[in-house]
Formats: C-alpha cells, structure tokens, sequence
C-alpha cells in the first residue's frame, strides 16, 4: 500500500521566501525576484501534485524562462552602467542558468519530465541567483543611472 501523501520532491532547499534581506535595494529587480519566487513555488507546487500534466508543467516553466530572460537583461544594463567589475562573470552565470533552463524547458516540452531532477534545478538556481549571485553585487545594482542626452 502507498502513503497517502508523498514526500516533497525537493529534497534540497526550498524556494526562498521573500524577505527584506534578499532586496537588492531596486524597485524593479526586486518585483521581479518576488514574481520569480513565487513563480518557483507554483511550479513546485504543481510538481508534488499527481498528476501534474505535461502541459502544466511546460506553462509554468515556461513562464519563468521568460520572467528570467527579461530579468536578466535588465540585471546586466545596470551592472553594464554602473561599472560592476565583476559584469562579465555576472553574465556567465545568467548565460548558464538560461541554458539550463532552455533545456529543461525543452525536455518537458519533449515530454521528458523527471520531476525530482526539475524540482531540485529549480529550487537550486532560484536560491542561487538571488543569494549567491545579485547579493554580493548589490551596490551596484542600486540605482540606475540616467541617461545622458547627446550634446
């Protein structure tokens, strides 16, 4: 007989919750992470449900690739503007992420879906991007400069 409820399938950390601590002191950026967030745990919630369609699953997934390219691009303009020194391994980092997220996208959308390995990616890189990678850099990532007119 199985359990009635399955474990979690996200064995490693959870999606972050928002928290004063995560600003990186931008409007913008920060309603995006928030949206990215809580787009994370709407995947992560349709994960643990049986059965998630595949459809379902591509959609949310799909909606966060999206959030994340825009997110990142503007991410990069203002590092780019305000003179970040580490821009170039910031945009490693995104160009990674993007990959990863274009081939889980591609392999749900191929009808491959293991949800544990999704989950754990998931989980990981939303943790990551904000923690470890927007964090350290945030000075730089305060204010955008304005742009100045032709002479």
């Amino acid at each position: 007989m199985q359990p009635k409820h399955l474990p979690k399938l996200h064995h490693g950390k959870p999606v972050p919750q928002w928290s004063s601590g995560l600003s990186v002191g931008n409007a913008k950026l920060d309603e995006q992470h928030i949206t990215l967030l809580e787009l994370g745990r709407d995947l992560m919630r349709l994960l643990d449900t049986d059965p998630a369609t595949k459809d379902q699953i591509h959609g949310a997934l799909e909606d966060i690739v999206r959030l994340s390219r825009l997110h990142d691009a503007l991410e990069e303009k203002i590092l780019e503007a305000n003179g970040c020194p580490s821009l170039s391994e910031h945009k490693v980092v995104h160009l990674t992420a993007r990959n990863q997220l274009a081939d889980l996208l591609s392999d749900v959308s191929h009808g491959v879906v293991d949800k544990a390995v999704l989950s754990r990616l998931i989980a990981d890189w939303m943790d990551h991007h904000i923690g470890e990678n927007d964090l350290p850099v945030k000075d730089y990532l305060k204010h955008v400069p304005q742009t100045r007119a032709a002479a």
